[in-house]
């Protein structure tokens, strides 16, 4: 059962506290450590299916190797949505607590305008594989009401930083063939983040 779960049942956000949901994102964190560590074994599963088709000829192995492969094609495709959901409730838990503990008892008035509706869309949005981690960070921010002025900085929803901008902009050269070992990028991502790195979404030149 997802967090926005617990919303079906008769708690409401502001019956929790900023311990209850730093627990419950410890949860997060360790089913989304899991969910990658089955994701890493199903594309290794799925490589080898693909070694062994290449090493046998007969056309019959072969048709019985590429539904393994779809197999393993339809598991990682499920792995991969399951994490995109955790990361987007862990996303919620995070903003939700980074609000009471910012701002304490004052907090509550706010978090009681959070009606059912507004949980059942976030929940929509969660369960919806179409809506990536930044378009739902975009919705939760409107929602919470997250950054507002100073606290930007310290907003857990923000983009990633520096060094999180450099290997970003590392893996999407590599990709394009642009940089050839990992050796390589990984120089290439520590000189970007000692330096000059654009903010997600700016232009490169």
């Amino acid at each position: 059962m997802g967090f926005l779960d617990w919303f079906r049942r008769d708690k409401k956000l502001t019956d929790y506290s900023p311990e209850d949901l730093r627990r419950e994102e410890g949860r997060l964190e360790i089913r989304e450590a899991q969910a990658v560590s089955r994701l890493e074994k199903a594309e290794e599963a799925r490589k080898e299916v693909f070694r062994q088709g290449l090493a046998v000829k007969s056309p019959v192995r072969r048709r019985i190797l590429a539904r393994k492969y779809e197999e393993r094609e339809t598991e990682i495709r499920r792995l991969e949505s399951e994490i995109s959901r955790i990361l987007k409730e862990n996303m919620t838990v995070s903003a939700l607590r980074y609000r009471l503990e910012r701002k304490g008892k004052s907090e509550s008035a706010l978090l009681k305008k959070i009606g059912e509706a507004d949980v059942e869309a976030l929940r929509e949005l969660v369960e919806n594989d179409g809506v990536g981690e930044e378009m739902y960070r975009e919705k939760l921010t409107t929602l919470l009401g997250v950054l507002e002025g100073a606290e930007a900085e310290a907003d857990p929803l923000a983009a990633v930083g520096r060094e999180g901008r450099a290997v970003l902009e590392v893996w999407e050269r590599m990709d394009q063939g642009a940089i050839a070992s990992v050796e390589e990028g990984l120089r290439e991502a520590r000189d970007l983040a000692g330096g000059t790195v654009p903010e997600s979404g700016e232009s490169q030149a």
